[in-house]
């Protein structure tokens, strides 16, 4: 099994939102934040190549947010909208979109067995045109039920992510993450979304596992390893209890002799690159 990481674009935010903890309430300062006091962040997705078939995690910003390779506020507002066109100041550099990315490698769309959505962010889902024919679109049902709440309408843009959707999973049972919820996606317990809420309520990573290790893909539980080792949880989270207890989780896992790394979305030192299960 391999796990191909890809940039699909980057965010420029405010510096004070890397780890402040669940601030959802606080927009406005992360609005008009001056770019001097801005840092600029990738926005990863990760392309798993397993004995069934191809599956994509994520699916970073779209082409259309940025039509140049640069950021183009007005672009961006026409996608995202003007408030978070302002929080995330978005851009894609030429060929990183996700299907330019998928051609360059000779994959297309509809070679994707499913592509699967930890949360609804724009930078999570904007690039879902992109892929729209894949076999399935997979999403928990906790982060869609959660999607319709008022304090995630200033954060997530439904239009991105709700005509592409195909399957909207219910978690079950299992000892695994700190909720002891995932769904198994494949019954063998290879791929499995695991819940890791706090960031947004209904958020999962994702376990990848082979010949007796594995490799988990936390999402945005925490930006980069820094935050959980420094207990100190990205900033625009839903639940900062929730959070510290995701990170919690993800502090013992990273000390699984088991876990080969914990990928992290918006991990400036992870770099485009294959890792060999």
């Amino acid at each position: 099994m391999k796990i191909h990481v890809l940039n699909c674009g980057y965010i420029k935010i405010s510096k004070r939102l890397i780890e402040t903890g669940g601030i959802i309430s606080d927009l406005s300062r992360a609005v008009l934040t001056p770019d001097a006091q801005r840092i600029e962040l990738p926005v990863h997705a990760f392309l798993i190549e397993h004995a069934s078939g191809l599956y994509l995690v994520d699916t970073g910003l779209s082409r259309d947010i940025s039509p140049l390779g640069e950021y183009d506020r007005k672009a961006s507002e026409k996608v995202i909208s003007k408030r978070l066109a302002a929080i995330y100041h978005p851009y894609v550099p030429e060929g990183m979109a996700v299907h330019e990315q998928l051609a360059s490698m000779g994959i297309s769309p509809n070679d994707l067995m499913a592509v699967l959505i930890t949360n609804f962010d724009i930078d999570h889902v904007a690039g879902l045109k992109h892929v729209a024919e894949a076999k399935k679109i997979i999403v928990p049902e906790d982060e869609a039920y959660w999607s319709v709440r008022t304090k995630y309408k200033l954060r997530q843009n439904r239009e991105l992510w709700e005509p592409y959707i195909t399957d909207r999973l219910f978690f079950r049972g299992h000892l695994i993450g700190p909720m002891n919820k995932a769904i198994d996606i494949l019954g063998d317990g290879s791929l499995v979304m695991v819940s890791i809420p706090g960031y947004t309520d209904g958020q999962v990573g994702l376990k990848v596992s082979d010949n007796g290790k594995y490799v988990f893909i936390a999402s945005d539980a925490a930006f980069y390893p820094d935050n959980w080792i420094k207990m100190k949880a990205p900033g625009l989270g839903a639940n900062e209890e929730l959070q510290l207890k995701t990170m919690r989780w993800l502090s013992g896992t990273a000390e699984d002799d088991a876990c080969e790394c914990i990928l992290c979305t918006h991990d400036p030192d992870l770099k485009r690159r294959t890792i060999d299960l």
